[in-house]
């Protein structure tokens, strides 16, 4: 097969040797082979379509006759690429981090309303209001993580709901 993980990581690697400086395939003796520069080629491009490399490290283009042709520019990983090596999301896992955080008064309400479109009886509602109105802030982070729990406990209703949030 053309696209080869196993050579897509042995090429990135020599990218990340250099880095940020582009890597020079045209004078890398191991890239010379016909047989292996339509591979080089190919799974630079697959890299460089995924977003790995810098725009225009590779490029094909067609001439009239039909036939193309690649053209290598400075083939080098950008921080996409970079981070992908080192296997932990790099920065890009920082900065994209989500954190989402609920004001107290928030989350009462929001637990509220849950149990007041719940199909209990009045009194129960009641019952379960007042406690939630009464609940600390560590309290209420303490229920919060057993309601996160019992959803896990129900997988099947939890991947349900998950799925239906999704556009």
């Amino acid at each position: 097969m053309i696209l080869d993980r196993e050579f897509q990581l042995e090429i990135m690697k020599k990218m990340a040797e250099v880095y940020p400086a582009a890597y020079d395939f045209w004078s890398d003796n191991n890239y010379q082979n016909s047989d292996i520069k339509v591979k080089l080629y190919t799974n630079l491009y697959y890299l460089q379509s995924h977003g790995l490399l810098e725009p225009k490290s590779i490029h094909y283009t067609n001439s009239l006759d039909g036939i193309g042709s690649w053209n290598l520019g400075n083939t080098r990983l950008n921080h996409k690429g970079m981070d992908f090596l080192a296997d932990d999301g790099g920065l890009s896992a920082i900065l994209g981090t989500v954190t989402i955080k609920f004001e107290t008064e928030q989350l009462k309400a929001i637990l509220t309303a849950k149990i007041m479109s719940s199909n209990l009886s009045s009194e129960r509602k009641t019952t379960m209001i007042d406690a939630i109105k009464e609940l600390p802030a560590e309290g209420l982070k303490h229920l919060t993580m057993k309601i996160v729990d019992a959803g896990w406990d129900n997988m099947d209703s939890l991947m349900s709901l998950i799925q239906s949030a999704l556009p």
